[in-house]
């Protein structure tokens, strides 16, 4: 398992279109990818699940990542979101 902590610096947060680009990050990897916030997990590759979280602009969250390419979904995913996801 891989944990990495990202601020969110999207200015709508993980909302819509942001959820989306997350999404479609996460699914290809095969590992499973989940955002913690305030101790609750939510599925990374599920619209419902990232919009359950209600993360918005300056939320600090831990991406979690367990699975055969787990460091390598961490790092993208992490990443993606530290970057503000093209907003």
């Amino acid at each position: 398992m891989v944990k990495k902590k990202v601020i969110v610096t999207a200015k709508s947060g993980l909302h819509a279109r942001p959820a989306n680009l997350l999404i479609k990050k996460a699914q290809h990897y095969r590992s499973k990818v989940e955002i913690a916030v305030d101790e609750k997990r939510f599925d990374a590759k599920s619209l419902l699940g990232i919009l359950a979280a209600g993360v918005d602009c300056g939320t600090e969250i831990e991406i979690v990542c367990e699975g055969p390419d787990e460091q390598d979904a961490c790092e993208a995913v992490s990443e993606l979101i530290a970057q503000g996801m093209g907003e």
